[in-house]
């Protein structure tokens, strides 16, 4: 118990706890999404000493706490020699890669302008698997994001790419690797195809393991701003790093290219602002964890934490393909997305809850041409766990009901017949078949995925937008 404080805040860090009870165990292998866990208590401890021994500071004003300068100098060059980036390369430490690849977008939007002027819209055109912080970006910014199709495989289908640049482009952004299916867009072919007609982003910010992954004899592709004609690059360091949220980092292959993305401010009569990513004032908690992690870790604790979960990975994926499971997209790396022809994916999802596990399923979309999928994210821990996992899959697969037919569902056949605009109605009707309580709690989103595979986008990203604001 933390000594010497007051009464109520000893009550109040009680109902901290109650609270948190409530939640999965992040630390337990037991999840195979949204956390990126080690399975070393002493990794997590010099994390968590390193925040606190920073929280309060600001980083704000480097002038004031100069450590903050040194550790994201430390940090960002870190990252640079691990992905080959050329000497004259430069980056910020970033919240996140939301806010890393809105960095990038803001530095790509200005530089067009500056090119073009400010007439017309600039566009953003990515593969259809790029991660929605990109179309938020572009959504923010004022870009038309112009999404293109994949091949067989879930990569950047590159002529259907390519035809879709023309004067307009502002920014071109390849995944390396995305989210849904964990594989790579071909960078390279791309890249030396747009030249310097548009600045081309790579989002890396599940990444961060390739290079160690590289280092072990992994066939995995390390590609960014070691490839000619791509301009930035961004690399979370609390995924595959396994620093606390929220630990980014944003590289551009030199000033000129950061320059742009820079906001500078003294039209009042405060203190001049001068900032080089979007927040402002922020503790520097998780970049201390960070810089202490990559001290402690170095190269050689990376690359043995890489080696135990690519040996994770190899086990799940027989286990998952001996029972009938279908790896999608072949990927190379340390995510990856699971069909099957004949089970109900929500269903087995539950079951395995009921087991103790956490699989996140991915609604697809049969109007975009998607299949419904089981995502993993094999990490560290997973090594510890996966044996266990292996040996109740079998059960949780003969427990689990058949792929399920929507013919016939009221709910579903009504939704089907709305248009964008429509929507504010039925979202109420979608609240109660979730039987959600306050906020999410208790809410039956299993039902949801098999909706949003049905449906067009459209309707389902208003329905969420209307859901959410009922609910949150």
């Amino acid at each position: 118990m933390t000594p010497n404080l007051p009464s109520k805040a000893l009550e109040a860090l009680d109902m901290l706890r109650e609270i948190l009870s409530g939640d999965r165990d992040p630390h337990s292998g037991r999840l195979w999404s949204y956390v990126y866990e080690t399975g070393e208590p002493w990794i997590r401890a010099s994390a968590e000493e390193a925040y606190r021994l920073s929280l309060w500071r600001n980083m704000l004003d480097p002038t004031v706490f100069p450590s903050v300068s040194i550790m994201e100098r430390d940090l960002v060059g870190f990252v640079s020699k691990l992905f080959k980036a050329p000497e004259s390369s430069v980056g910020n430490y970033t919240s996140g890669g939301t806010e890393s690849n809105f960095m990038a977008v803001l530095a790509a939007r200005e530089e067009y302008y500056r090119r073009h002027g400010r007439s017309s819209v600039p566009t953003l055109v990515a593969p259809s698997t790029v991660h929605p912080s990109v179309i938020k970006a572009a959504w923010i910014l004022g870009l038309k994001p112009v999404l293109t199709p994949v091949d067989e495989y879930y990569r950047a289908d590159v002529d259907s790419l390519q035809e879709k640049i023309d004067d307009k482009t502002g920014i071109v952004v390849l995944s390396s690797p995305n989210y849904p299916f964990g594989t790579f867009d071909p960078v390279r072919d791309i890249a030396e195809s747009v030249r310097d007609k548009a600045w081309v982003h790579v989002d890396s910010c599940l990444g961060f393991a390739v290079p160690f992954a590289v280092m072990n004899g992994e066939n995995v592709p390390l590609q960014g701003l070691d490839v000619e004609w791509v301009d930035s690059m961004s690399v979370d360091i609390h995924k595959m790093g396994y620093a606390p949220r929220g630990s980014s980092v944003i590289l551009y292959r030199d000033r000129d290219r950061r320059k742009g993305g820079m906001f500078v401010y003294s039209r009042w009569p405060g203190y001049p602002l001068v900032n080089q990513v979007f927040l402002s004032s922020r503790t520097p908690g998780a970049l201390a964890a960070s810089w202490v992690l990559m001290k402690a870790l170095g190269v050689d604790g990376y690359r043995e934490l890489a080696r135990r979960a690519f040996n994770a990975r190899e086990v799940l994926i027989s286990a998952m393909k001996e029972n009938g499971f279908k790896l999608e997209g072949d990927p190379p790396y340390l995510v990856l997305a699971f069909s099957h022809p004949g089970l109900d994916l929500v269903d087995f999802a539950a079951k395995a809850g009921e087991k103790g596990w956490h699989i996140q399923v991915q609604p697809g979309s049969r109007r975009l041409g998607y299949p419904m999928t089981v995502h993993f994210t094999v990490t560290p821990v997973h090594s510890r766990v996966v044996g266990k996992f292996k040996g109740d899959l079998p059960g949780i697969v003969s427990a689990t009901s058949g792929a399920r037919s929507l013919d016939g569902d009221a709910l579903l056949e009504a939704l089907k017949t709305l248009k964008p605009g429509e929507v504010a109605g039925a979202a109420r009707m979608v609240v109660e078949a979730l039987g959600a309580g306050e906020g999410l709690g208790g809410a039956d989103l299993g039902f949801i995925s098999r909706y949003i595979y049905e449906l067009d986008p459209d309707v389902v990203e208003e329905l969420f937008r209307e859901a959410a604001n009922l609910l949150l």
